[in-house]
Formats: C-alpha cells, sequence, structure tokens
C-alpha cells in the first residue's frame, strides 16, 4: 500500500490541474498486478475513488474482459467502504464514468440498494446514513442516465421515503430534492403523495414544499389555454410565496416567484410598472445566486435546473424589454425601429429560450406572451401600419420570420368563415382570433356583434377565445432547428465524435449558433459601437475601424449570459504554448474559442484556414474546436 500512496503523490505532484481532475491511470499507480496486491486496502482507504478513475481509464484503453479484476475491486468498494468522504468520491466519478457504470452493470445498482437500505435503520450512526444518501443520489444520476431501469428505484424510493419520520434525520433531509427529479421524469409514478409526507418534518418541509411547487409549474405550462395557464400559475406562484414564508433567503424559490410575477403581470393595464419592478428583484437574487452556485459541487441532475433558472431569467429580461411598450400610452414617437425589435424578440421568446426540462418555452411564450404583444399592435392601427411599413421598406425586417409571423396573424380573417377575407375597408385587423365564436353565431349576427361591443371588452373577450389552433397557424421559422440538426448530423460522422466529448461539445455548438442569431437581431446600428464588427460598409466605400476584440467582446458577456458563465474564461495562457481567446472548460472536456474577423473571404474554403489555429490548442485534448468568423 506504501507503495501505491507514494506513487499517488508523485503523480499528483508532477500532473497539471486538468490532469488531476481526470484522476490517475492505472499505470500511474504502479500498474494492474500493484494495484491487484492491494485490492482490500484500496477498496477501504480513502483512495478508492482514484481506484475509480485509473479502472475507468484501464476499461477505455482495454475493454470489460481485462478489466474484470479491477470491476470486482470498485464493486467491493461500493460494498465496503465505511468512509463518507470516500464513498462519496467514487460515486461521483462513476456518474462521470458511465461506460464503466454500464460495464459493472446490475452489481452495481445492487450494491448502491444495500447502502440505501442500511440507511434506513442507521440510527445515530451518520456516516451510515450519509453514505445512504450518496447511494440514492449516485442511482437517480445513473437511471436518468439511462444506465440503470427506473422502475426498481422509483418502487424503493417510494417504500423508502413513505414514513420519513422513521429516517435518520441527515439521510431524510436529502430526500425531497432528489423526489422531486424522479417526479419530473416519471409525473405518475406517485412520488407526490411521498412529498406530501415531507412537508410534516421540519429538515425535510422546505424542499418537499419547493418540489411540489415545481411539480405545479410543470403542470401549469402543460396547459392550453390563456385562461387555464394563468390560473394555474397564480396558484404556482402563491405556492413559491409559502416556500419563501419557510425559507425566506431561498434564491430558487425566489427566483422562480418574481418570473412567474412578471410573466402574469405583462398583460396588466400597469405592466409597464409592475413587469420591471419584479425583473430587478429577479436580476439582483440571479447574481446572488450565480455567486453562491459558482464554487459549489453540481450533480447531474441539477445542472438542468440551473439552465432553466438561466432560461427564465433570460424570458424575464425579454419580457421586460417589451413591457415598457405594450401600454396604449406610449405613442411609439421615439425610437420605433428599437421598439419593433423589442416586441418581436419577445413574441417569438421560444427560439433562444427554453424553460424547464423537457417542456419548451413555445407553449408559455405562444399562449401567455404572443397574444399580449399582438394585442398590442391591435388597439392601435397606427402600430400596425409600423410594422407594414418596416416588412415593405426595411431591409433588416423584411426577412425577418418574427416579423414575418405576426404580420400574418394580424391579418387573419375575422368574419365568418376564416378562409375568407373581408371586403375592402371592412377588415377589422384588431379582431384575429374569432374562430370558435364565428362558427357557433350566424354571419349577421356575428357582424353586428363586432360593431356594437366596446373595444375593451372585445379585447378580454378575444383572449379568452385564443385556442391551440390559433396558436399553431403562425408562421414557422424552421431555420433554427434544422441547422443544429444538419450540423449535428454532419459533426457524429467524424471519427472523433465520442460521448464524453459529442455531448458537451453540442451544448457549446447551440450556444454559440444562439449568439449568431442574436447578432442578427442586434441589426447594424442598435448595438452601438458595442458591436460595430457587424456594420458593413459605408456607401463611399472607405474602409471602416473593425476591432477584432469587440466581437471577441461581444461573444464572451453573451456566453456570460449563458448557462456557460460558470465554465468560460476569457484569454487564458499556456495553452499549447499560446493564449486562448475563450476557454470553455466542461468535466470532461476542453474546447478553445477561437474569435476571427474575415473581412475579404467568407466562403466555408476561406474560413476553414481559421481552424488549425484553434486546433493547436487541441492537441492533446478532443480535436474539436469553434472558430468564429464574421464577414463585413
Amino acid at each position: 500500500m506504501q507503495d501505491v500512496e507514494e506513487r499517488l503523490t508523485t503523480w499528483a505532484r508532477r500532473s497539471t490541474p486538468a490532469t488531476r481532475r481526470l484522476g490517475p491511470t492505472v499505470s500511474d499507480l504502479g500498474g494492474i498486478e500493484e494495484m491487484l496486491k492491494s485490492s482490500d486496502l484500496l477498496a477501504r482507504s480513502p483512495l478508492l475513488p482514484y481506484a475509480v478513475q485509473a479502472t475507468a481509464h484501464f476499461l477505455r484503453d482495454s475493454g470489460v474482459a481485462d478489466s474484470r479484476p479491477l470491476l470486482d475491486l470498485v464493486l467491493a468498494g461500493v460494498r465496503e467502504q465505511q468512509s463518507h468522504a470516500a464513498f462519496c468520491g467514487a460515486t461521483d466519478a462513476l456518474t462521470q464514468h458511465p461506460a464503466l457504470a454500464r460495464a459493472l452493470g446490475p452489481p452495481l445498482a445492487k450494491a448502491l440498494y444495500l447502502r440505501l437500505r442500511a440507511a434506513v435503520n442507521a440510527g445515530d450512526d451518520l456516516t451510515i446514513a450519509l453514505i445512504g444518501a450518496e447511494a440514492a443520489d449516485c442511482l437517480v444520476q445513473l437511471t436518468l442516465a439511462g444506465i440503470t431501469p427506473p422502475a426498481r428505484l422509483l418502487g424503493a424510493m417510494y417504500e423508502v421515503a413513505e414514513d420519513p419520520a422513521a429516517l435518520p434525520e441527515n439521510f431524510a433531509a436529502r430526500l425531497p430534492r432528489l423526489l422531486g427529479v424522479l417526479d419530473a421524469h416519471h409525473p405518475n409514478a406517485g412520488l407526490r403523495d411521498v412529498l406530501q409526507h415531507c412537508l410534516g418534518l421540519d429538515h425535510t418541509c422546505r424542499d418537499a414544499a419547493f418540489e411540489l411547487a415545481l411539480g405545479d409549474l410543470r403542470q401549469a405550462l402543460g396547459r392550453d389555454s390563456y385562461d387555464s395557464m394563468a390560473s394555474d400559475l397564480r396558484v404556482v406562484y402563491h405556492r413559491f410565496a409559502e416556500v419563501l414564508l419557510l425559507d425566506p433567503d431561498r434564491l430558487d424559490a425566489r427566483l422562480y416567484h418574481c418570473a412567474i410575477d412578471a410573466l402574469l403581470s405583462l398583460a396588466a393595464p400597469d405592466a409597464s410598472i409592475r413587469v420591471p419592478a419584479a425583473a430587478t428583484t429577479l436580476h439582483e437574487t440571479f447574481s446572488r445566486y450565480r455567486a453562491w452556485r459558482r464554487r459549489t459541487r453540481t450533480p447531474s441532475w441539477a445542472a438542468s435546473r440551473q439552465s432553466d433558472i438561466t432560461a427564465w431569467a433570460e424570458m424575464t429580461l425579454l419580457l421586460e424589454a417589451a413591457a415598457t411598450h405594450l401600454g396604449d400610452d406610449d405613442p411609439w414617437y421615439g425610437d420605433g425601429h428599437h421598439i419593433l425589435v423589442t416586441l418581436l424578440r419577445a413574441y417569438t421568446a421560444h427560439q433562444t429560450v427554453t424553460v424547464l426540462t423537457d417542456t419548451p418555452s413555445s407553449s408559455i411564450v405562444e399562449t401567455m406572451v404572443a397574444p399580449v404583444v399582438e394585442d398590442a399592435f391591435l388597439r392601435r392601427e397606427h402600430r400596425v401600419n409600423f410594422l407594414r411599413h418596416a416588412l415593405e421598406h426595411d431591409d433588416e425586417f423584411r426577412d425577418d420570420p418574427a416579423a414575418q409571423r405576426l404580420h400574418a396573424a394580424l391579418r387573419r380573417p375575422t368574419y365568418g368563415d376564416a378562409s375568407t377575407s373581408p371586403p375592402e375597408g371592412q377588415a377589422d385587423r384588431g379582431k384575429v382570433r374569432w374562430r370558435l365564436l364565428a362558427e357557433t353565431v350566424p354571419a349577421g349576427d356575428f357582424n353586428d356583434f363586432t360593431k356594437n361591443i366596446k373595444p375593451e371588452a372585445l379585447d378580454r373577450l378575444e383572449i379568452r377565445l385564443r385556442d391551440k389552433d390559433d396558436v399553431i397557424a403562425g408562421v414557422e421559422d424552421p431555420k433554427y432547428s434544422r441547422l443544429l440538426e444538419n450540423l449535428r448530423r454532419k459533426l457524429e460522422e467524424s471519427r472523433d465524435w465520442l460521448p464524453d466529448i459529442a455531448e458537451p461539445f453540442l451544448v457549446l455548438l447551440e450556444t454559440t449558433v444562439r449568439f449568431t442569431y442574436r447578432c442578427y437581431e442586434v441589426g447594424r446600428t442598435m448595438g452601438g459601437s458595442y458591436t460595430e464588427y457587424l456594420r458593413g460598409r459605408d456607401r463611399e466605400g472607405k474602409k471602416q475601424k473593425v476591432d477584432e476584440s469587440l466581437f471577441h467582446q461581444h461573444y464572451r458577456q453573451y456566453l456570460s449570459d449563458s448557462s456557460l458563465y460558470r465554465i468560460a474564461n476569457a484569454e487564458v495562457i499556456d495553452q499549447a504554448g499560446g493564449r486562448a481567446d475563450i476557454l470553455v472548460s466542461f468535466p470532461k472536456a476542453q474546447f478553445n474559442v477561437e474569435c476571427k474577423i474575415e473581412e475579404n473571404d467568407a466562403t466555408v474554403d476561406g474560413l476553414r484556414w481559421y481552424v488549425h489555429q484553434a486546433a493547436e490548442y487541441q492537441k492533446a485534448k478532443a480535436s474539436f474546436a469553434v472558430t468564429g468568423q464574421v464577414a463585413l
């Protein structure tokens, strides 16, 4: 054992921080024979996490058959390890190496279930209780990754947590979060009943109340009408308020509370006041939340939740900007171009924001946001004319799918049969959601009704009549999803498309594509000097100042506001002897982003010249790099 410890110390002293995160190899620990000689001690000692990492590397290079002795060593460690810290490190390594977890197979799940059940009767033994909690966390992560079947875990968690008062306090305190995660992916498994049981205990009630509120939120977002979704969201709003009464300093609950408040306030007469107030509180809380999460360990099941919170913050930012111009007292006499861009971004926020796991924000935007933006145009004829003029004369809006879609919605017929346009001069551009009413009321009575009813009552009735068909009838923009699908398909053909590299690279790729769409929306002038690099040549053809660092700064700032804010760093030195513009460090892979501006040849072949510069940084890592170019 002494030899293994000395070798591990030597390896740690000579390794870089990145290498230490990946862990030692079998050779670093003296070879497989040396490890097997010390197998009993490795399985029971604090060195178990390093043995797990070394086994994962050996399995990748040598296969299952040659790795069998080391696999048995890992299983023995999972069964027999009595140190909570060592067990936590070992299970964390297992979740980071799914191939190893798959190779261990059912015996790994069985060992983890035994540790989970042992915690139920741990009594005052804190170590056994905490090890059981780590085993439950690991089982949840392996189940969500598709490595272990969910049925057994769902049954075990239901049985274990059915009477939380009988469990050791330190073990029970970890269960509500795990139950909530499983309920999000298996909503019909009855886990909400178990969460209800957790409300009666002081050490479980806060997390249980939060998880139940999230479950209510998921149900609310599944509604298909404005009234039903708004009604359910008001209930969820009060649920999060109750959580804050239990725990006033709970940042994630306050973030959801403020975001829902902003969403519900968008249709209010004083939206220009209420939405910014909610957004201000959200942004202040979000800054504290990011600072708190920056240095904390994040299990894989929690990563999507952090992305969800970031997405809510992004959408609230769009709503805040749009709310300023929704009121009837805003004449739009100022910067109409900026106002139109702001409203269009909120109108199609689902193209850039995804809210909640497996729940696209299109349901929120289409049901809660799009009608409000449309009504802002419908109540004032000059706003519709402004949009029409922009589509006809402004190059920036002529081909904008969002502007086209909004214009199409405002032009839809309102009389009788939805396929028949009204006579010239009789079209009421303010009424676009009348299909259900028009089908049930005779045409003559319907026309008299629309002429005599007050505009305010008409607007309220329109919102109530909006149904799913109205949502789908808009002009769709498939370019974004089609582009990502084509890029994914091409990348999958590469021999370097490895599981541990592909998934984080796709995250970076999608974020970068979203950045390019954002640049397109900014246009040539609205960003000021900050986006000067996006501008074209002046009419005289004179040379304009183009600062590549502006492009670099813009991209870096965008990453800072995205879900990658914790792992994206700028101007990182000592990368293959050079300096990387942006270094994005995922747990299993690092990517270097080179920001370049090409003024002459922006063809595929012309841009390919830059690839080698980023590839130099990747020689010892994944052979992928993202190179950004802007053609002026």
